[in-house]
C-alpha cells in the first residue's frame, strides 16, 4: 500500500501537474534549496511531496476506512464496474488537470523526466505486488498500540519539523526520519500479535500530527473531526475484535 501511495504520487506531481520538475510552481522560490540538477527536482521538496501522498493522502486514509468498516475486511471496495468508473473519472480528471497546469504555469517536463518517472511508477507497482503477506517467526511480542501511537506522533511530527528547514538539511532530517521509521515499523510487524489495532495506532499519530498542525494554521474544525474520526475508528475496531473473540 506505501508503495503504491509513493507510485499515485509520482503520478500526481510528475506526470499530471509536474510540480515535481517546475521549480516555479509554487510561489516561494526558497523551497528550492536543495536542488539536484541531473534529475531537475528539488531533494527536500520532493521527499516531502511524496512522502505526503504515501502516507497521509494514501495510508492513512485506508487504514481508518478499514477500521470504520471491520466486517468489509480486506474485501475490494468497489466491483468491476465501479471501478472502471472511477478509473475513467480519475483519467479524464488528470487529463483536465494536467492541461488547465500547463496554461496556468506555462510548463511541461522534459521527455526524459517525463520518461524517467514513467519508468519509476512502473517499477513500483511491480514491486508492491512482490510484497506479499508474511508469516511471522519472531518470538517477541509486538509493541504495545498505544507505544506506537506516540511513536508515530513524535517522527511524524520531526518530519512534518524538518519540512520546514529548507536545504539540504531539511531534506537529510526527512530522509533520516522516513527511513528509520519504516525499517522499525516493519521489523515490528513482523513480531507476534501484530494486528489491525496496531495498524491504525501508527495512522493515529500522523492524524495527530495533521490536527495540531491544524490548529497553528487555523483549521480548529478540522483537527477537531479528525481526531472524532480517529476514535470512532478505534471504538469500532475494539468493539469488532470483541465480538470476534
Amino acid at each position: 500500500m506505501l508503495v503504491l501511495g509513493i507510485a499515485y504520487g509520482l503520478i500526481e506531481e510528475g506526470l499530471i501537474d509536474q510540480m515535481l520538475f517546475n521549480r516555479f510552481y509554487l510561489s516561494d522560490q526558497d523551497q528550492w534549496k536543495s536542488f539536484i540538477p541531473f534529475l531537475g527536482i528539488d531533494g527536500r521538496l520532493t521527499v516531502y511531496v511524496l512522502a505526503m501522498h504515501a502516507i497521509w493522502s494514501t495510508c492513512i486514509p485506508i487504514i481508518i476506512v478499514e477500521a470504520l468498516f471491520p466486517k468489509q475486511g480486506i474485501k475490494p471496495w468497489l466491483s468491476k464496474s465501479g471501478l472502471g468508473i472511477v478509473t475513467s473519472i480519475f483519467i479524464l480528471g488528470s487529463v483536465y488537470l494536467s492541461y488547465d497546469t500547463y496554461i496556468e504555469k506555462q510548463f511541461f517536463a522534459s521527455t526524459l523526466q517525463l520518461l524517467g518517472t514513467t519508468i519509476a511508477v512502473i517499477l513500483l507497482i511491480i514491486l508492491s505486488f512482490n510484497f506479499g503477506s508474511h508469516t511471522s517467526t519472531s518470538t517477541t511480542t509486538a509493541p504495545k498500540p498505544w507505544f506506537l501511537g506516540i511513536f508515530s506522533l513524535v517522527a511524524s511530527s520531526v518530519f512534518m519539523l524538518a519540512d520546514s528547514s529548507y536545504g539540504w538539511d531539511g531534506f537529510a532530517v526527512c530522509v533520516i526520519t522516513v527511513v528509520v521509521f519504516f525499517i522499525i515499523v516493519f521489523r515490528w510487524s513482523r513480531r507476534i500479535g501484530w494486528g489491525d489495532i496496531h495498524r491504525i495506532a501508527i495512522a493515529g499519530g500522523g492524524i495527530v500530527t495533521y490536527a495540531w498542525l491544524g490548529l497553528f494554521s487555523g483549521s480548529f474544525i478540522f483537527a477537531f473531526g479528525a481526531i472524532i474520526l480517529l476514535v470512532v475508528a478505534v471504538r469500532k475496531l475494539r468493539k469488532s475484535r470483541i465480538r470476534m473473540n
